[in-house]
């Protein structure tokens, strides 16, 4: 009895089904409500298109014949933690929230409002969000916040500068009456205690270009790190993921830019043979942060022996992939 039960619910559902999909859907359309324009940014035709398979333009003779071309980005993910942190470096406070910087705009938005400070111009070409006047001892002042990606790919970095108005011009706010490292503090918390929305704003999609960190392949065959940062920081961020990967730091120099490490890596031989063979190589390599103007610095690697040379793009990656 259960039996034939089963079997007439199942023809049941079945044919139900099937009604369905035999159902005449071509009149649907007229049920169909509209829907608002999508709005699209006014300067969408000059934002940068990443070209990840160049042509070979320097030898046009080579072109239509086969030639070989650099190895494109590094393209890996940033991780699914959704980590928020503050980071610092001298008088420089920054937030890291591994999101990108069109889902981090919104809620920066929203976090102004909620603030009490309110928003006197939000701009989401530049990442710039002014509060209005702060009244600080009959001082005028105000916050402004920039909203930039960060090292590591869909990543995001906020920063704040407390600013006061002198004969005319704005000048960063001193002593114990800044506000910086509060508002920061209070990012922070927002950020952790704000469910993810999942959600992007179009209008800060340009945002999402300015990624500084890059690990590409010169014309040569060598590769190196491109870093869109001030010497200081670039120095602080290759220490830092140094260290998040595990990477042993023999000696450093930092006026001359230099770390000497040692580099195991294993061979992919299975997990057995990984347990019993263990590291497949170990060497020595020298690590070299240049300065190439003000606002870039350049990462590249010297293998201390020859045969360790093969090693020095995979200790690039694994520095690439620990930067932050």
């Amino acid at each position: 009895m259960t039996l034939r039960f089963l079997i007439i619910i199942f023809i049941t559902f079945t044919l139900s089904s099937c009604s369905f999909i035999l159902t005449d859907h071509k009149n649907d359309y007229l049920k169909e409500k509209k829907e608002k324009s999508l709005i699209l940014p006014k300067d969408l035709s000059t934002r940068p298109i990443i070209d990840y398979y160049p042509i070979n333009t320097e030898n046009p003779d080579q072109v239509g014949n086969e030639y070989s071309i650099p190895m494109p980005q590094q393209v890996f993910s940033s991780g699914t933690s959704n980590e928020v942190r503050m980071h610092k470096l001298g008088e420089i406070r920054w937030v890291y929230v591994e999101t990108l910087p069109s889902s981090a705009w919104p809620m920066m938005n929203d976090f102004w409002v909620s603030s009490g400070y309110g928003v006197s111009k939000s701009d989401p070409n530049t990442g710039i969000i002014e509060s209005q006047n702060i009244n600080i001892s009959g001082q005028e002042t105000k916050l402004v916040m920039k909203v930039e990606h960060g090292i590591r790919q869909a990543s995001s970095e906020i920063f704040v500068s407390h600013i006061s108005q002198v004969e005319g011009e704005w000048f960063r706010v001193e002593g114990n009456e800044n506000l910086e490292e509060g508002t920061l503090r209070d990012v922070l918390d927002y950020f952790a205690s704000t469910p993810p929305s999942g959600g992007t704003s179009l209008v800060a999609l340009n945002l999402n270009y300015g990624q500084k960190a890059a690990l590409v392949q010169s014309s040569d065959d060598s590769s190196f790190i491109e870093l869109n940062l001030e010497y200081a920081r670039a120095w602080a961020a290759v220490d830092r993921a140094l260290k998040e990967a595990l990477i042993d730091v023999n000696d450093l120099d930092r006026d001359e830019g230099v770390f000497y490490v040692n580099f195991s890596q294993e061979d992919e031989k299975g997990f057995f043979g990984r347990i019993f063979s263990g590291p497949s190589f170990n060497g020595e390599f020298k690590i070299l942060v240049k300065e190439i103007d003000e606002k870039t610095c350049r990462v590249t690697i010297n293998a201390e022996k020859e045969e360790a040379k093969n090693y020095e793009r995979e200790l690039l990656s694994q520095i690439n992939q620990s930067l932050s």
